[in-house]
């Protein structure tokens, strides 16, 4: 298992100002029970052979087994045969904690006409990414203008679930669908021109196992999938009530398999959560192998 280091990046004074003026409060309360009121959203996938859902109810099941309020939606992607290998309540919307990253620093590209940036900006975006950290986030959003990043990017993208965050400060709040995940990874590893490509994968590819805050990020895909290559961006919060972990990530030397498993549960079981999603994507084992 990779454990590499991050190389920190020290924000400039008034950036740190910028960002104090906007306070963020990571998560915000799931929609409801997620699974009962919230309106299906149009699955842009729904063409698309599936191949095998009861390997998505198993990974369901394992967490369940552990947590049985926990809240789970699933999406494997094959980008070589253009196949969802399995799907389960991948139109559900969670809280995206810090895997709205991946549009914060794509919706940076864009505004330099997807070139790679300076330096300093490579390295920032990278840090972001890799140890998630979230106050080059906090900054960014306030300079990309916060949730219209999100619209814009879920426009660009295509985006069907994705949507900005209820109060304008909370960019973990943003929601997201697992199918909207998979359409991000698929436009970066397919339409991004390849120099903005290879920052946002390496900086996947290196993710530590200590994120910028402490948490231990292997979780899910590094810990259940040993012996594969990965390239990940994880998330993790609690609000209101509720606890979210997410694992999502590029699978296979070639950026195969897309694999998004999105997770929530009470707040009392946010330390239980962890293992629970570990133990349930282990269940993808067989379909990637």
């Amino acid at each position: 298992m990779r454990r590499r280091t991050a190389t920190r990046v020290v924000l400039p004074a008034a950036v740190f100002a910028a960002v104090t003026a906007l306070i963020l409060t990571i998560g915000h309360p799931p929609r409801a029970s997620l699974a009962s009121t919230v309106a299906p959203v149009t699955a842009t996938h729904s063409a698309v052979p599936l191949v095998d859902a009861a390997i998505a109810t198993q990974v369901q099941e394992r967490v369940r087994s552990a947590l049985p309020a926990a809240q789970v939606a699933v999406e494997v992607f094959d980008r070589r045969t253009g196949t969802v290998l399995t799907q389960l309540n991948a139109d559900w919307q969670f809280a995206s904690m810090s895997v709205v990253k991946l549009l914060i620093a794509l919706d940076v590209l864009r505004a330099g006409h997807w070139q790679v940036p300076d330096v300093h900006t490579q390295a920032q975006l990278t840090r972001m990414i890799s140890a998630s950290d979230d106050a080059i986030a906090s900054a960014y959003w306030v300079q990309q203008g916060g949730g219209a990043l999100v619209t814009r990017m879920a426009h660009l993208l295509g985006l069907h679930g994705t949507q900005p965050p209820d109060r304008p400060g909370q960019w973990g709040s943003t929601w997201i669908t697992a199918e909207d995940v998979v359409t991000v990874y698929r436009y970066i590893e397919e339409s991004l021109p390849r120099p903005a490509r290879d920052l946002l994968y390496r900086a996947m590819y290196h993710a530590p196992a200590a994120a910028a805050d402490g948490t231990d990020q292997y979780f899910g895909i590094p810990d259940a999938l040993p012996g594969t290559t990965w390239a990940i961006k994880q998330g993790w919060g609690t609000s209101e009530g509720r606890a979210f972990y997410h694992t999502t990530g590029l699978l296979g030397a070639d950026a195969r398999h897309v694999v998004v498993v999105l997770s929530s549960a009470p707040v009392k079981s946010f330390h239980a959560l962890p293992p629970a999603l570990t133990a349930g994507t282990a269940a993808l084992r067989p379909l990637l192998s």
